[in-house]
């Protein structure tokens, strides 16, 4: 399950007649230079992702213009998928200038085979099939395998609920962390667990079939599995419980979620689980996890909307009182369910 909020990137641009893309990031800072015709390799910059896409569509497509154009950003990075945000914004505007039209589900796969095949990232399709698919004031229920989804919709959330972003002040970087290592884990502990070799996921092996051949698996295969197969779980009450406008529940399920991910999955850094710890004992704090892969980054959490003011003084006072030095960076967003993205 996913959605789209209220925060995002802006992509400012124009066409170029000639073959030179310009990108400038007021976030990052400095200015990428390159020409579509070059040979197109990583550098490890910021930038990369734009790189990898300029590649992916000369493959299918015969591009004629660059162009020159500037990020802008109302949102942190990390676990918010502003990277997945950022591809989106560049591919529209470079097939813009070039005449070419995109079905939803080919910019979907095009970050996803950008982040696999040039990025070296094992992430799925939920993050820009929220940025293209989500719908105001609704949750994104999406299976990856078969693209089937479905918007819930649930119009009087904003009138006793409030959703809150909080940014811990440090920067994620999944090409950096872990998160490839937990993905390889769960490749290894499916091919124990298939005898004929014949599955590509754990959501082929039945839960019964994992609690049957459990035994085969190493500690850290079986707290993946365990993740794996409670938060499959998780996502399917959730969703009742959306549904149902059961926010108690729902929120519930968001902080077992993250009980998991600490345990079982064991991603999240210092400054999350800490983060989680204060944010999930603080009256009228319904429910609260981590958001994208968990290392560094921002949480979410969902609050009664008349106990806002007391539970965002009361985040910050605790939180800077443990990391001062990360005062000026760490934020709290109130975010609202929007409409995905837009050109």
């Amino acid at each position: 399950s996913g959605a789209a909020i209220n925060l995002g990137i802006t992509f400012d641009y124009e066409l170029l007649n000639s073959m030179q893309i310009i990108i400038e990031s007021i976030n990052y800072g400095g200015i990428c230079i390159f020409n579509i015709n070059d040979k197109l390799e990583k550098d490890n910059k910021w930038y990369d992702y734009f790189k990898g896409i300029i590649k992916l569509l000369k493959e299918k497509y015969s591009l004629k213009y660059g162009l020159k154009g500037i990020f802008k950003a109302d949102l942190p990075s990390g676990g918010i998928a502003s990277s997945s945000a950022s591809q989106i914004s560049f591919l529209l505007a470079i097939c813009n200038v070039n005449n070419i039209k995109l079905s939803k589900d080919e910019i979907i796969d095009f970050v996803y085979k950008n982040e696999r095949d040039f990025m070296h990232l094992y992430v799925g399709k939920l993050d820009p099939s929220a940025q293209i698919l989500s719908k105001k004031n609704s949750l994104l229920f999406l299976d990856t395998l078969t693209g089937y989804y479905q918007n819930i919709l649930l119009d009087d959330f904003n009138d006793k609920y409030q959703l809150l972003l909080i940014n811990t002040g440090i920067e994620r970087k999944l090409v950096n962390s872990k998160y490839n290592n937990r993905v390889e884990e769960c490749i290894s502990a499916y091919k124990k667990l298939d005898n004929n070799n014949e599955v590509k996921a754990l959501r082929f092996i039945p839960e019964y079939l994992f609690l049957k051949n459990k035994n085969e698996l190493s500690i850290n295969e079986l707290k993946r599995c365990l993740h794996f197969y409670t938060e499959t779980n998780r996502v399917k009450e959730g969703l009742k419980s959306f549904r149902e406008n059961d926010m108690y529940n729902f929120g519930k399920l968001m902080t077992n979620s993250c009980i998991s991910s600490i345990y079982n999955y064991e991603s999240g850094s210092e400054y999350l689980i800490n983060l989680f710890n204060i944010v999930k004992n603080i009256e009228g704090v319904l429910g609260t996890r981590f958001l994208g892969g968990g290392f560094n980054g921002s949480s979410i959490a969902l609050i009664c909307k008349d106990k806002k003011n007391n539970i965002v003084n009361e985040i910050s006072d605790k939180y800077i009182k443990i990391y001062p030095e990360v005062s000026n960076l760490f934020k709290i967003f109130e975010i609202t369910l929007e409409d995905g993205v837009s050109l």
